[in-house]
């Protein structure tokens, strides 16, 4: 087939707004380049109020541009020509991307005043907050973009930001490898993206979104069904390697070797987020087959993952399992063609999720200085600071964060009067309106009550009973009793964080989304007897998930675990790992020996060859030495002898002439007498 070449697709001006817009891309990049190469020379301070401020009036704008914008805004623009050959770059404003810039800015500006006391004595310090910078502006430049190809730059963008902050304490072997982990996944996954990108544009001849949603929904342009299944397929993958879904989600547990902040805008507005924002705008390019894949894999995803939860102690790790648990619902909300329930829950999951990994990061902060301080007293201490059975008792010591954790767990768990409940109803709801997924939708319901359950067990693990850590090292008790509220510049995010997961944020429905404010767009409203029965059943059981751990997680302690064989099955990410290596690193590997030993049979014959070509070279020398030259040097002899014998016959002496005459004459009469007889 003959692809339709756009030689001169329609260009449209630029709004006002997009000027705004733009301004809020390029202030990061304009912070990230004068921060990574004037930070060193920067005090500390100045450093982190600088980055701050910017991205604090980047929110600002972001409002702006929000409140402002009542109809899609599209401008595009040409962006490079090569031969015939003509590349746009677009941009859209719509309630959709407006109201994710303002999430993600939001969040950032969040994770940056709680970094200015968190990271404040941390080492590297110069290249936390450019590094930051650049991971939001990628981000944004995928929220703004109406080209895939923009998107891609700014998607291989996060993928590098991502690994630079995973890594960011690259002096430890665990966050060195973690930060390669999660790079190596997710290139494989982007390969799709790239394959996706040329089939794209080789049978529509154009990346723009818009006039890809028009050629399509027009039938203007006939693709073959196998090439259509192909690019759903490949744009599939690619999110789930940015996503973290299964089979690709083991890179992100490991993820957390990153600084909490890091770890905080990761999960909610930036890495994890970008797979689904792709999938969003591109739900017309899905085929129906993806949309059954989408569910099921986002149910095993959610299933697997919380499980994981369930035997964890690293307080970030349960949190990151979590966020894949999460963001299987998302998917799964996509899978049913609710992309809106999708967005729904994106959102409130990047307040709440966010919140819960600060507090998690005030308690772990407080644990480090418990730690460091021991240090200075010569008491040295080497614990594990994120395990969740050395902590406790932080409920009174630390109440903001206590409560702010407590108002993010029930938005997560699905507690009725969060905004986790409304989201996560509507994603069930779509589910059950599909007889067809009524196994994924059970699988979704059984993840809500795991969910409360794991939740539950680090509640009460973090905040309640004791002080653990005490009670292995007597010697802590007085720095327990030192442990006081955090600074400010902590605090002030969490409580922020804390209110936005009531319901009336986005809400004045406490039961129902109906009337979603904050996305100027309702949700589909789901009728019948749904919206009565749903929230009971998820209620129950998440009340089932929360009894079931209170009782167990002082008893916890008592069981061992590990002669189970499941657990130790679970523990190692479900042998995921392992399938990996065996079908792709050691083949890989075997074919890179059998690579080496091919050039190592090329380098013999070569080197034989050489040394053929040296031995004949001596042959042939030995043969012109002594053959050749010794044959001319005994002629010349020869001759040289015989001259020299006729010389001495002619030299005027009678006596030589007279015996030589006799002798001849002697030798003519033997032969004569020779031939007579």
């Amino acid at each position: 087939m003959n692809p339709l070449q756009h030689t001169d697709p329609m260009l449209l001006p630029a709004h006002f707004l997009h000027s705004v817009a733009l301004t809020i891309f390029f202030l990061p990049v304009l912070t990230f380049v004068i921060l990574f190469f004037t930070g060193k020379h920067i005090s500390t301070s100045w450093r982190s109020w600088l980055a701050t401020s910017v991205v604090g009036l980047m929110f600002i704008l972001s409002l702006y541009v929000h409140l402002s914008v009542d109809v899609p805004i599209i401008a595009r623009w040409s962006w490079f020509s090569m031969g015939t050959l003509h590349m746009t770059s677009g941009m859209v404003l719509s309630s959709f991307t407006t109201s994710m810039l303002v999430v993600v800015t939001a969040i950032a500006l969040m994770v940056h005043l709680y970094s200015m006391e968190y990271m404040k004595d941390r080492r590297n310090h110069s290249k936390f907050f450019p590094y930051l910078a650049l991971f939001i502006s990628a981000m944004i430049g995928i929220i703004l973009s109406d080209s895939l190809f923009n998107i891609f730059i700014f998607w291989e963008l996060v993928g590098l930001a991502s690994y630079l902050l995973i890594g960011f304490w690259y002096q430890k072997k665990e966050a060195a490898a973690a930060a390669k982990k999660a790079f190596l996944y997710n290139k494989a996954a982007d390969t799709a993206f790239v394959i996706a990108l040329g089939l794209i544009f080789t049978y529509y001849g154009t990346t723009e979104l818009t006039l890809l949603r028009t050629l399509i929904s027009s039938s203007s342009i006939l693709v073959p069904t196998g090439i259509a299944i192909s690019i759903a397929v490949l744009l599939v993958l690619s999110t789930f390697g940015k996503s973290a879904q299964f089979p690709f989600y083991v890179w992100l547990p490991d993820a957390m070797e990153g600084p909490t902040p890091v770890s905080a805008l990761l999960h909610a507005a930036t890495m994890v987020a970008a797979g689904i924002l792709v999938l969003i705008k591109c739900d017309f390019l899905l085929v129906e087959q993806m949309r059954w894949v989408l569910v099921w894999t986002g149910a095993i995803t959610a299933l697997l993952a919380a499980i994981q939860a369930i035997r964890c102690y690293d307080s970030k790790k349960i949190l990151a399992f979590s966020t894949v648990s999460q963001i299987g619902y998302m998917m799964m909300a996509i899978g049913t063609g609710n992309t809106s329930a999708a967005y729904f829950h994106l959102g409130t999951h990047a307040f709440f999720k966010a919140g819960l990994f600060l507090s998690v990061g005030a308690v772990i902060h407080t644990m480090h200085h418990i730690q460091q301080n021991s240090f200075k007293n010569k008491i040295y201490l080497e614990v594990d600071t994120l395990d969740i059975r050395l902590m406790g008792g932080f409920r009174k010591t630390m109440p903001i964060a206590f409560y702010a954790y407590v108002a993010c767990y029930a938005a997560l768990i699905g507690i009725p009067f969060f905004t986790g409940f409304l989201s996560k109803e509507t994603i069930l709801a779509s589910l059950l309106q599909n007889p067809t997924y009524s196994i994924p939708f059970g699988m979704a319901l059984t993840t809500v009550g795991i969910t409360a359950y794991y939740m539950t067990r680090q509640l009460y693990w973090m905040f309640l009973g004791d002080f653990r850590l005490a009670a292995l090292y007597p010697s802590c008790k007085e720095e327990q009793r030192k442990i006081k509220e955090n600074h400010w510049l902590i605090n002030i995010p969490l409580i922020v964080l804390a209110c936005t997961t009531l319901s009336f944020f986005v809400s004045f429905h406490p039961f129902h989304a109906s009337d979603i404010h904050w996305m100027k767009a309702p949700l589909p409203i789901v009728g019948g007897s749904t919206s009565i029965y749903l929230p009971i059943a998820s209620i129950s059981i998440t009340l089932i998930g929360v009894l079931l751990a209170w009782s167990m997680a002082s008893k916890e302690q008592l069981y061992n675990w590990k002669q189970y064989w499941f657990w130790t099955f679970v523990q190692q990410n479900y042998g995921i790992e392992k399938a990996v290596q065996f079908v792709f690193i050691i083949p890989s590997f075997l074919i890179a020996r059998g690579l080496t030993y091919l050039d190592k049979i090329i380098d013999m014959w070569v080197n034989a060859q050489a040394y053929l070509a040296v031995l004949l070279a001596h042959i042939v020398y030995a043969i012109d030495r002594f053959l050749i030259e010794g044959v001319l040097k005994g002629i010349v002899f020869l001759i040289r002898i015989v001259g020299s014998s006729f010389r001495s016959l002619i030299q005027g002496q009678v006596q030589s002439y007279i015996s030589t005459t006799l002798i001849v004459l002697a030798l003519m009469f033997w032969w004569y007498l020779r031939q007579l007889h």
